[in-house]
């Protein structure tokens, strides 16, 4: 009967003392690795708890209580991945991701892009060329393939001052890469893990900012809508933009271009409406002053029951007038000829010297040319107001064009030599 309770509690002591055992194999007791940094139970159930969230989504425990306002605005951000040349490194880099990755998204200030695994998707053959890139040339391409505003990359290794990690955060906005240097003992130390990621949410606070939306609307359908010579879309567009001072212009073919300089406040939603109008050749006919001239004349009441112009407002009038007068005063010249002739001793011959009978015969030929020419312009004026008909006054030159064929030319001559008499 006392056999089976010695064997029981043999069998209990060597339970008992292989519990201890088990429990240091399965890193559930002390660590005696010779770190100064020697973790509590609840330091080492925090890091259970990371490790879990890590494993489920690399996004870590979000106790923020919901997506902030305006989250949808907010800068897209994307951590590329980790290089680790050192197997200790590489063991580790996971737990690294994890971390730094939430400790971006913890700011509240960014939306996420893509993670680690979704960024080696998406950039596919250029993503190891992206995991090593330190400047703005190279991260540039990836920044626009994965639709992201901010840009991780980083770098775990062992240097000549220990364990380092170098953070460079690209961001699209201003072309420029941001480097961060943090450096620790082990790469697997708690404290070490916790700067880095207070150091990339630093960073990340730093250079997000907050998006504005534009909305633009086109009467034409085919208009390319850009911003500066950033191409943001055809027709209607809605885009989200860094804060700022723009240009937007909008332009098709055939078409007026329209540009307004816009200001983005952060979180504003900013709509703008734009009609363009055709740009093409003008319709072919008459300009449009001529058209206005020939109406504005052609309105005009005419001075004479006979449809013309009075007699008065012809120049032929006033050119007889003028012949009239040269007549008269040739006429007038020759009379005094006749009283200066004088036949003094009654032999009837005129009594002249040679002075006289030369001074008379030049006034006589003056009175004569006087007489004839004014006698010339007087009939012919008159007979032209007799002969030929009144006609309206011609319009400006700029009719012209309104009259075509072959009989133009003779009617715009027409007019004028009616016009001149």
């Amino acid at each position: 009967m006392r056999t089976p309770v010695v064997y029981m509690a043999g069998l209990l002591a060597l339970v008992l003392a292989a519990g201890p055992a088990r429990a240091q194999e399965g890193g559930l007791g002390l660590d005696l690795s010779g770190d100064s940094n020697t973790q509590t139970p609840k330091e080492q159930s925090q890091e259970s708890s990371e490790g879990a969230s890590q494993d489920a989504g690399g996004m870590g425990l979000d106790l923020s209580g919901g997506a902030p306002a305006g989250a949808d605005l907010q800068p897209r951000f994307a951590l590329v991945g980790l290089v680790t040349p050192e197997k200790a490194g590489a063991a580790v880099a996971k737990r690294w991701m994890g971390w730094l990755q939430a400790q971006a998204m913890r700011t509240g200030k960014v939306a996420q892009a893509a993670d680690p695994a979704e960024a080696r998707q998406t950039l596919a053959g250029d993503y190891d060329a992206a995991l090593r890139c330190e400047e703005a040339s190279c991260l540039s391409g990836p920044a626009e393939t994965l639709d992201a505003e901010l840009v991780t990359t980083a770098r775990l290794a062992l240097e000549d001052g220990g364990w380092t990690l170098h953070l460079w955060t690209y961001d699209r906005d201003r072309g420029v890469v941001e480097t961060d240097v943090v450096q620790g003992r082990k790469p697997n130390d708690s404290n070490f893990i916790r700067e880095a990621g207070a150091v990339l949410s630093k960073r990340v606070t730093e250079l997000a900012r907050q998006r504005a939306q534009l909305k633009v609307s086109c009467n034409v359908s085919q208009a390319v809508v850009r911003v500066g010579e950033k191409m943001l879309g055809v027709g209607n567009v809605e885009a989200k933009l860094p804060p700022g001072e723009v240009q937007l212009v909008v332009e098709a073919d055939e078409y007026s271009t329209y540009t307004k300089k816009l200001t983005l406040a952060p979180g504003e939603t900013q709509e703008v409406a734009v009609r363009l109008e055709l740009n093409g050749p003008a319709p072919e006919g008459p300009p449009a002053d001529a058209v206005a001239k020939v109406t504005k004349k052609s309105s005009r009441k005419p001075s004479s029951s006979s449809g013309g112009p009075s007699v008065f407002s012809r120049p032929a009038l006033y050119t007889a007038v003028v012949g009239l007068a040269v007549l008269g005063a040739g006429v007038a010249m020759g009379l005094p000829l006749q009283n200066k002739a004088v036949d003094a001793n009654g032999d009837g011959v005129l009594d002249l010297t040679r002075t006289d009978y030369l001074a008379a015969r030049q006034q006589s030929m003056l009175s004569t040319a006087l007489m004839a020419g004014g006698g010339a312009l007087a009939g012919g004026s008159l007979l032209w107001l007799v002969i030929v008909p009144q006609r309206s006054a011609p319009v400006s030159s700029s009719v012209a064009p309104v009259t075509s064929g072959k009989g133009s030319s003779d009617t715009a001559l027409h007019l004028v030599i009616g016009g001149s008499f």
